[in-house]
């Protein structure tokens, strides 16, 4: 089949069909999931987090590791502790822990972009991934921001009101630095955040295409040595 063309089955094609995976929930998350919410109210947000968590692991694990399964389960934790115990200072500590988990998935999504032989569905399944996983990281981490220090983004002050998605789609206007204006950073703390989340989106766009470009350039040379 042709879009499996280039791996090296089985163990490649697993890492596939997990990263398939991955990209379906990520993609439903940040595109659906706010519409689907307005209807049903049912903690899906922490269900979809809590899969993605899972997923990406999996995705990003050669093989299995207790360190990895302890990072999953600690990531776990910090997604539905928050909603047991309402303490200011815990959830502060749970968000950057899942950012820090999120993080680590995105250097090992380059790490194995960076072992690759060339080109193939895997590898740019697997940078989309990465791009999407510094989105939603940062995103909950904005959110954690507007909602512990209020006043830190000028979304609304309804107290009744969850910023997640404003967060989310903050977060992934400044990665791609679009800036439509409409939600902006007012603290300095926040708009300390607001240039790390531009950096890291393009520092992670051009390792990727530094890599992409080379893998190409490298296969191109191995075809035509006299060129």
């Amino acid at each position: 089949m042709a879009f499996i063309k280039g791996l090296n089955k089985p163990r490649e094609l697993k890492q596939l069909m997990s990263n398939w995976g991955l990209l379906m929930l990520l993609c439903f998350t940040i595109f659906a999931l706010p519409i689907v919410t307005t209807f049903i109210r049912f903690r899906l947000f922490e269900i979809f987090i809590t899969l993605i968590v899972v997923v990406s692991a999996y995705a990003t694990s050669e093989e299995k590791k207790t360190k990895v399964l302890i990072q999953v389960l600690v990531a776990i934790v910090a997604i539905w502790i928050t909603r047991l115990i309402n303490m200011e200072g815990l959830h502060q500590i749970t968000t950057l822990w899942l950012l820090v988990f999120f993080m680590i998935r995105v250097f090992r999504f380059i790490r194995q972009l960076s072992r690759k032989a060339d080109v193939n569905t895997l590898v740019i399944v697997e940078a989309i991934n990465g791009y999407l996983l510094i989105g939603v990281g940062f995103g909950i981490l904005v959110n954690m921001l507007s909602s512990d220090f209020p006043g830190a983004f000028n979304f609304s002050v309804d107290p009744t009101t969850s910023h997640i998605y404003d967060s989310f789609y903050y977060a992934f206007v400044s990665m791609t630095t679009l800036g439509y204006g409409d939600l902006l950073p007012v603290t300095p703390v926040a708009k300390s955040l607001a240039l790390m989340i531009t950096l890291s989106g393009q520092f992670y766009l051009v390792i990727v295409m530094a890599l992409l470009v080379g893998r190409l350039l490298t296969g191109a040379n191995a075809k035509n040595p006299f060129n």
